[in-house]
Protein backbone atom coordinates (compact mmCIF):
# COMPACT_ATOMS: atom_id res chain seq x y z
CA UNK A 1 0.00 0.00 0.00
CA UNK A 2 1.44 2.90 -0.94
CA UNK A 3 0.87 6.88 0.83
CA UNK A 4 0.63 10.34 -0.40
CA UNK A 5 2.71 12.14 2.11
CA UNK A 6 1.55 15.98 2.84
CA UNK A 7 3.42 18.39 1.63
CA UNK A 8 4.38 19.56 5.08
CA UNK A 9 3.12 17.24 8.07
CA UNK A 10 3.69 13.87 10.29
CA UNK A 11 3.44 10.27 9.12
CA UNK A 12 3.04 8.01 12.14
CA UNK A 13 3.40 4.76 10.91
CA UNK A 14 1.25 2.18 12.55
CA UNK A 15 3.50 -0.32 13.61
CA UNK A 16 2.77 -2.03 16.95
CA UNK A 17 4.24 -1.43 20.18
CA UNK A 18 7.19 0.48 18.75
CA UNK A 19 7.55 4.11 17.23
CA UNK A 20 8.27 5.46 13.80
CA UNK A 21 7.39 8.82 12.83
CA UNK A 22 8.24 10.87 9.50
CA UNK A 23 7.81 14.69 9.69
CA UNK A 24 8.03 16.12 5.94
CA UNK A 25 9.45 19.44 6.26
CA UNK A 26 9.64 20.12 2.51
CA UNK A 27 9.70 18.68 -0.39
CA UNK A 28 13.26 17.87 -0.47
CA UNK A 29 13.73 17.51 3.74
CA UNK A 30 12.47 14.10 5.41
CA UNK A 31 13.16 13.95 9.00
CA UNK A 32 12.72 10.66 10.71
CA UNK A 33 12.02 9.99 14.37
CA UNK A 34 12.98 6.07 14.78
CA UNK A 35 11.72 3.20 13.33
CA UNK A 36 10.34 0.05 13.59
CA UNK A 37 9.86 -1.81 10.22
CA UNK A 38 7.90 -4.98 10.18
CA UNK A 39 6.74 -7.04 7.27
CA UNK A 40 3.35 -6.64 6.74
CA UNK A 41 1.07 -9.80 6.38
CA UNK A 42 -2.37 -10.29 4.50
CA UNK A 43 -4.43 -10.59 7.59
CA UNK A 44 -6.47 -7.10 7.53
CA UNK A 45 -6.04 -6.63 11.06
CA UNK A 46 -2.31 -6.48 11.45
CA UNK A 47 -0.84 -3.70 12.41
CA UNK A 48 2.55 -4.38 11.13
CA UNK A 49 3.72 -1.97 8.16
CA UNK A 50 6.91 -1.93 6.05
CA UNK A 51 8.09 1.33 6.60
CA UNK A 52 10.96 1.40 4.80
CA UNK A 53 8.98 -0.14 2.09
CA UNK A 54 7.02 2.91 1.84
CA UNK A 55 9.47 5.33 3.23
CA UNK A 56 11.87 4.69 0.37
CA UNK A 57 8.84 5.48 -2.40
CA UNK A 58 8.22 8.68 -0.64
CA UNK A 59 11.85 9.71 0.14
CA UNK A 60 13.14 12.68 -2.45
CA UNK A 61 15.48 11.35 -4.71
CA UNK A 62 19.71 12.48 -4.97
CA UNK A 63 21.62 10.90 -8.34
CA UNK A 64 19.10 8.10 -8.02
CA UNK A 65 19.28 7.22 -4.50
CA UNK A 66 16.13 7.96 -1.95
CA UNK A 67 17.85 10.76 0.32
CA UNK A 68 16.69 10.91 4.20
CA UNK A 69 18.09 14.59 5.42
CA UNK A 70 17.98 13.44 9.08
CA UNK A 71 17.35 10.17 11.55
CA UNK A 72 16.91 10.59 14.82
CA UNK A 73 17.35 8.34 17.70
CA UNK A 74 15.66 8.28 20.36
CA UNK A 75 16.92 5.57 22.51
CA UNK A 76 18.35 2.31 21.11
CA UNK A 77 15.42 -0.28 21.85
CA UNK A 78 14.98 -2.72 19.42
CA UNK A 79 11.25 -1.07 18.79
CA UNK A 80 12.74 1.98 17.97
CA UNK A 81 15.79 1.28 15.27
CA UNK A 82 14.16 -1.50 14.28
CA UNK A 83 15.02 -2.07 10.55
CA UNK A 84 18.05 0.79 10.92
CA UNK A 85 20.65 -1.21 8.92
CA UNK A 86 18.36 -1.86 5.82
CA UNK A 87 17.08 1.54 5.76
CA UNK A 88 20.96 3.06 5.69
CA UNK A 89 21.39 0.00 3.24
CA UNK A 90 18.85 1.30 0.69
CA UNK A 91 19.18 5.48 1.17
CA UNK A 92 21.52 8.01 1.93
CA UNK A 93 20.80 9.39 5.95
CA UNK A 94 22.83 12.21 5.34
CA UNK A 95 22.78 13.06 9.35
CA UNK A 96 21.88 11.10 12.75
CA UNK A 97 20.75 12.83 15.91
CA UNK A 98 21.42 10.64 18.67
CA UNK A 99 21.95 10.74 22.58
CA UNK A 100 24.82 9.40 24.31
CA UNK A 101 23.03 6.63 25.64
CA UNK A 102 24.07 4.08 22.91
CA UNK A 103 27.71 4.85 23.08
CA UNK A 104 27.62 3.99 27.04
CA UNK A 105 25.94 1.18 26.59
CA UNK A 106 28.30 -0.56 24.36
CA UNK A 107 31.16 0.54 26.46
CA UNK A 108 29.66 -1.39 29.82
CA UNK A 109 28.43 -4.35 26.94
CA UNK A 110 24.91 -3.72 26.64
CA UNK A 111 22.62 -5.86 25.15
CA UNK A 112 21.87 -4.06 22.22
CA UNK A 113 20.02 -5.53 19.30
CA UNK A 114 21.97 -5.97 15.89
CA UNK A 115 19.98 -2.55 14.63
CA UNK A 116 21.30 -0.59 17.56
CA UNK A 117 24.82 -2.35 17.02
CA UNK A 118 24.82 -1.27 13.82
CA UNK A 119 23.64 2.13 14.37
CA UNK A 120 26.52 2.59 17.07
CA UNK A 121 28.97 1.52 14.57
CA UNK A 122 27.35 4.72 11.93
CA UNK A 123 27.52 6.44 14.80
CA UNK A 124 30.97 6.16 15.70
CA UNK A 125 32.09 6.23 12.13
CA UNK A 126 30.59 9.21 12.11
CA UNK A 127 32.48 11.25 15.24
CA UNK A 128 35.68 10.12 14.21
CA UNK A 129 35.13 12.23 10.63
CA UNK A 130 33.87 15.27 13.05
CA UNK A 131 36.59 14.98 14.71
CA UNK A 132 39.02 14.76 11.96
CA UNK A 133 37.89 17.59 9.42
CA UNK A 134 34.82 19.04 11.48
CA UNK A 135 34.42 22.04 8.83
CA UNK A 136 33.83 19.07 5.77
CA UNK A 137 31.62 16.97 6.75
CA UNK A 138 29.01 15.93 3.63
CA UNK A 139 25.97 14.16 3.46
CA UNK A 140 25.87 10.94 4.92
CA UNK A 141 28.62 11.90 7.62
CA UNK A 142 26.39 14.38 9.36
CA UNK A 143 25.82 14.05 12.89
CA UNK A 144 24.56 15.52 16.31
CA UNK A 145 24.68 14.66 19.74
CA UNK A 146 21.89 15.51 21.91
CA UNK A 147 22.01 15.67 26.09
CA UNK A 148 25.75 14.98 27.52
CA UNK A 149 27.53 12.46 29.33
CA UNK A 150 30.97 12.15 30.92
CA UNK A 151 31.52 9.54 28.90
CA UNK A 152 31.95 12.58 26.07
CA UNK A 153 35.02 14.02 28.17
CA UNK A 154 36.78 10.31 27.11
CA UNK A 155 39.58 10.86 24.76
CA UNK A 156 37.99 8.86 22.07
CA UNK A 157 35.26 11.81 21.86
CA UNK A 158 38.44 14.67 22.57
CA UNK A 159 37.61 17.52 19.45
CA UNK A 160 34.29 16.67 18.68
CA UNK A 161 32.53 20.34 17.49
CA UNK A 162 30.67 21.85 20.01
CA UNK A 163 28.44 23.18 17.75
CA UNK A 164 27.05 19.52 17.12
CA UNK A 165 26.24 19.11 21.00
CA UNK A 166 23.03 20.21 21.82
CA UNK A 167 21.72 20.24 25.57
CA UNK A 168 18.25 20.62 26.40
CA UNK A 169 16.60 23.86 26.53
CA UNK A 170 18.23 25.03 23.62
CA UNK A 171 16.38 24.92 20.06
CA UNK A 172 17.54 23.36 16.55
CA UNK A 173 16.33 24.81 13.76
CA UNK A 174 20.05 23.08 11.48
CA UNK A 175 18.65 20.51 9.61
CA UNK A 176 20.81 18.31 7.19
CA UNK A 177 23.51 21.48 7.62
CA UNK A 178 20.73 23.42 6.80
CA UNK A 179 19.00 26.55 8.48
CA UNK A 180 15.04 25.62 7.99
CA UNK A 181 13.92 28.51 10.87
CA UNK A 182 11.09 29.52 8.16
CA UNK A 183 9.76 26.00 8.25
CA UNK A 184 11.38 23.81 10.91
CA UNK A 185 12.10 24.12 14.87
CA UNK A 186 12.83 21.40 17.47
CA UNK A 187 13.40 22.17 21.06
CA UNK A 188 15.02 19.99 23.12
CA UNK A 189 13.33 18.61 26.47
CA UNK A 190 15.49 15.88 27.26
CA UNK A 191 17.76 13.46 27.82
CA UNK A 192 18.87 15.27 31.32
CA UNK A 193 22.54 14.87 32.48
CA UNK A 194 21.41 13.47 35.82
CA UNK A 195 19.33 10.50 34.16
CA UNK A 196 22.65 9.37 31.91
CA UNK A 197 22.74 6.63 34.19
CA UNK A 198 18.99 5.46 35.09
CA UNK A 199 17.17 3.15 32.60
CA UNK A 200 17.65 2.90 28.90
CA UNK A 201 13.65 4.50 28.76
CA UNK A 202 14.88 7.56 30.93
CA UNK A 203 17.78 9.01 28.60
CA UNK A 204 15.18 9.07 25.61
CA UNK A 205 15.21 12.48 23.48
CA UNK A 206 12.18 14.62 23.72
CA UNK A 207 11.54 17.07 21.32
CA UNK A 208 8.46 19.86 20.79
CA UNK A 209 8.70 19.89 16.80
CA UNK A 210 7.19 23.09 15.19
CA UNK A 211 6.15 23.27 11.82
CA UNK A 212 5.69 26.21 10.14
CA UNK A 213 3.88 27.64 6.99
CA UNK A 214 3.41 31.21 6.93
CA UNK A 215 2.04 32.96 9.66
CA UNK A 216 0.75 29.07 11.04
CA UNK A 217 2.29 26.89 13.06
CA UNK A 218 1.91 22.88 13.99
CA UNK A 219 3.22 21.53 17.05
CA UNK A 220 3.78 18.25 17.90
CA UNK A 221 5.34 16.98 21.29
CA UNK A 222 7.51 13.51 20.98
CA UNK A 223 9.01 12.15 24.53
CA UNK A 224 10.24 8.75 23.58
CA UNK A 225 9.53 6.00 26.06
CA UNK A 226 9.86 8.31 28.92
CA UNK A 227 7.41 7.62 32.51
CA UNK A 228 6.41 10.10 34.84
CA UNK A 229 8.94 11.63 37.03
CA UNK A 230 11.10 12.77 33.73
CA UNK A 231 8.30 13.92 31.95
CA UNK A 232 7.26 15.62 35.66
CA UNK A 233 10.51 16.66 35.17
CA UNK A 234 10.06 18.50 31.83
CA UNK A 235 6.85 20.38 33.07
CA UNK A 236 8.71 21.50 36.15
CA UNK A 237 11.71 22.99 34.09
CA UNK A 238 10.51 24.21 30.39
CA UNK A 239 8.47 27.54 29.61
CA UNK A 240 5.03 27.18 28.51
CA UNK A 241 5.48 27.75 24.86
CA UNK A 242 8.04 24.96 24.42
CA UNK A 243 5.48 22.40 25.98
CA UNK A 244 2.18 23.59 23.53
CA UNK A 245 1.04 20.53 21.02
CA UNK A 246 -1.80 20.06 18.50
CA UNK A 247 -0.13 16.63 18.18
CA UNK A 248 0.98 14.65 21.89
CA UNK A 249 2.68 11.12 20.95
CA UNK A 250 1.53 9.19 23.71
CA UNK A 251 4.80 8.69 25.80
CA UNK A 252 6.13 4.57 26.46
CA UNK A 253 3.39 3.39 23.65
CA UNK A 254 0.47 4.68 26.13
CA UNK A 255 1.87 3.13 28.67
CA UNK A 256 1.10 3.17 32.04
CA UNK A 257 3.92 4.46 33.62
CA UNK A 258 3.42 7.78 32.02
CA UNK A 259 0.33 8.28 34.51
CA UNK A 260 0.80 5.74 37.21
CA UNK A 261 3.37 5.93 39.85
CA UNK A 262 5.26 4.43 42.61
CA UNK A 263 7.93 6.00 44.44
CA UNK A 264 10.33 4.49 47.04
CA UNK A 265 8.40 3.69 50.35
CA UNK A 266 4.96 3.19 48.44
CA UNK A 267 3.17 -0.30 48.37
CA UNK A 268 1.28 0.57 44.96
CA UNK A 269 1.68 2.95 41.94
CA UNK A 270 -1.17 5.83 42.04
CA UNK A 271 -2.63 7.98 39.15
CA UNK A 272 -0.40 11.17 38.99
CA UNK A 273 -3.46 13.71 38.15
CA UNK A 274 -1.05 16.41 37.69
CA UNK A 275 0.63 15.35 34.53
CA UNK A 276 -3.23 14.34 33.26
CA UNK A 277 -3.89 17.61 34.00
CA UNK A 278 -0.63 19.31 32.90
CA UNK A 279 -0.77 17.68 29.62
CA UNK A 280 -3.94 18.71 28.71
CA UNK A 281 -3.63 22.08 29.98
CA UNK A 282 -1.07 22.81 27.02
CA UNK A 283 -2.95 21.09 23.83
CA UNK A 284 -3.96 23.40 20.85
CA UNK A 285 -6.95 22.89 18.81
CA UNK A 286 -7.28 20.96 16.61
CA UNK A 287 -5.39 17.98 19.14
CA UNK A 288 -5.18 14.64 18.44
CA UNK A 289 -2.74 12.44 21.03
CA UNK A 290 -1.33 9.32 18.80
CA UNK A 291 -0.67 5.94 20.37
CA UNK A 292 1.85 3.69 18.79
CA UNK A 293 0.97 0.66 20.14
CA UNK A 294 -1.20 -2.41 19.44
CA UNK A 295 -4.89 -1.60 19.20
CA UNK A 296 -6.53 -0.37 22.76
CA UNK A 297 -9.65 -1.80 23.53
CA UNK A 298 -11.92 -0.73 26.32
CA UNK A 299 -12.97 -2.83 28.95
Amino acid sequence: MSITPPSKGFIFWPVGNGDSTTVRISESTYFQIDLRHMAKSEEDDDTAWPVIDELIEILPKVNGVPYLSTFVLTHPDKDHCQGFKDLLSQAVISELWLSPRIFREYKENADLCEDAEAFYEEAMRRVKLAIENPSNLGAGDRIRIIGYDELLEEDEFEGFPSRLLTTPGNTITMVDDKDVYDDFEAFVHAPFKEDSYGERNDCSIALQISLKSGNEVGRALLMGDLQYPIIRKIFNRSCRDTLYWNVLLAPHHCSKSVMYWKDEGEEEETLRADIVKDIGNHSLAPGYIVSSSEPINPR
